[in-house]
């Protein structure tokens, strides 16, 4: 960003009372306004909803001149950029969020890898020490007032991330750590920072009525910048996704340390008893690194009650999918341990723009002096006991045989729910049934030809095979 100084440029470093050092304002200021473009040509390209957020900030910076003014800022705005000058990917985890899209990836898996470059450049720049650098600049302009708003801006962004670190290393979620921050935000707008956005929306006035100082090609002007503003505050609304998912994720656990798994093996033994030697090595295997198998799911609504069923759990606990009917989208198995040992289960679909899940905790109890899983669903204060046996092919069938409501047993009616591990011979299949099964003629009278309903409603069926050729047996 060389090059002669404009008149206008100079007279821009005069208003903001660096005229004492305006050729670093300049070069500061241009760098601002390439950051703007080179995010506007990446989210252009690669479009997310936190990209909103991205840009929004790196607009009101470039119409305040804040890091025209301070030499921290315009490192930190390079530090948190995905793309370097020349419109590449900056580092390993923003060519990750690049495949993901190359790769047709749902909405909210982009969202995960955003967060995940993201927050790592956060953290990268709090440990090169560019917030205490603010802080020295701050310090040497006490005596002027506009400098708080950068102070504030900078307590705004950088000081309310304090959950980055946690999310990075796996103890809570990324989307948790983004909501946690997202909400500070709010709440120090409401209290100190309302003089900030008042500098912004001045600012951005200005811009329009006087346009700016005179800029080169390729760098957009102050009404421009100012557009940016309102197109991309327009567009925060959907990060409204982003939040409502950290909060659900809250007390989702902590993921596996690199290179490990958390493991159903343990539950699995404890409630097959003598029978688990008999569990084909392969399902065995699955069971115990869920992680370590490439899934797709078909997902298949035989009636309309089952649209509906489905249509109510999306809209009761957000645990459910509009598509009536799925062949081999792509699926993951996630598991997460909390403080107390329990697991909690994610199952995801990538259906499209989005991703569908059902999550639940998995809990060993003894129930009627027998271990028994319980499937818990935390949202809606039911657990499913679950009767688990090993098949004759070394399968492993997991049926919901009673619930407890707020701890109040009941039974499933005529409703069977059951998930089936199944060996074949180049994959794994995981079948979940619906089904209507009741037992008294009058009762099937009552639901198949009264109701007209099918005996099976709804089925999911999961194909598991090995990330690594050849892998079998149980994992070390």
């Amino acid at each position: 960003m060389t090059g002669r100084i404009h008149p206008s440029e100079r007279a821009d470093a005069v208003r903001f009372g660096v005229d004492h050092d305006a050729e670093a304002f300049v070069a500061r200021q241009r760098a601002a306004r390439l950051r703007v473009a080179l995010l506007s040509a990446f989210y252009t390209r690669y479009p997310c909803r936190m990209g909103a957020l991205h840009q929004l900030a790196g607009a009101g910076i470039a119409v305040a001149r804040f890091a025209g003014r301070s030499p921290a800022y315009d490192a930190i705005g390079d530090g948190v950029m995905p793309v370097d000058r020349d419109g590449r990917p900056r580092t390993a985890a923003w060519q990750a969020y690049v495949a993901a899209f190359d790769e047709g990836c749902p909405a909210d898996l982009l969202e995960e890898r955003w967060l995940a470059a993201h927050l790592a450049d956060m953290e990268q720049v709090k440990g090169e020490g560019w917030v205490e650098a603010f802080a020295a600049e701050h310090d040497a302009h006490r005596h002027d007032p506009s400098w708080d708003d950068l102070a504030e801006h900078m307590a705004v962004t950088l000081g309310t991330r304090v959950q980055d670190a946690e999310a990075l290393s796996g103890r809570v979620a990324l989307e948790t750590a983004m909501a946690t921050s997202l909400a500070a935000v709010v709440r120090r707008q409401l209290g100190t920072g309302l003089g900030l956005v008042r500098t912004f929306a001045w600012a951005a006035a200005r811009g329009v009525v006087h346009g700016g100082p005179h800029v080169g090609p390729g760098l957009p002007s102050d009404r421009r910048l100012v557009w940016g503003l309102v197109r991309q505050t327009a567009a925060l609304l959907r990060i409204t996704r982003v939040f409502r998912l950290g909060v659900r994720r809250r007390a989702r656990g902590a993921a596996p340390p690199p290179g490990s798994a958390w493991s159903l093996a343990p539950a699995l033994a404890a409630v097959t008893g003598d029978d688990h030697h008999r569990i084909e090595p392969r399902v065995a295997d699955f069971f115990d690194r869920m992680d370590a198998w490439r899934t797709t799911a078909s997902v298949h609504l035989y009636h309309r009650a089952g649209r509906w069923a489905a249509a109510l759990g999306t809209l009761l606990v957000g645990q459910g999918m509009d598509e009536e009917d799925l062949v081999e989208v792509d699926a993951r198995f996630r598991l997460f341990r909390r403080d107390d040992g329990s697991l909690h289960f994610v199952r995801e679909f990538w259906c499209a723009d989005a991703v569908r899940v059902f999550d639940s905790d998995f809990v060993v109890r003894d129930v009627d002096g027998q271990p028994t899983i319980l499937e818990v669903f935390q949202d809606l204060g039911v657990a499913a006991r679950m009767r688990t046996t090993v098949e004759a092919d070394g399968g492993v069938t997991m049926a919901v045989v009673g619930l407890f409501v707020r701890g109040v047993p009941l039974g499933v009616g005529p409703v069977r729910v059951c998930f089936t591990t199944r060996p074949e011979p180049e994959r794994l299949v995981v079948q979940g049934t619906l089904d209507l099964a009741p037992a008294r003629p009058w009762s099937r009278w009552f639901w198949h030809r009264l109701l007209g309903l099918p005996a099976r409603v709804g089925e999911i069926r999961y194909y598991a095979v090995p990330r690594e050729p050849g892998r079998s047996g149980s994992s070390p």
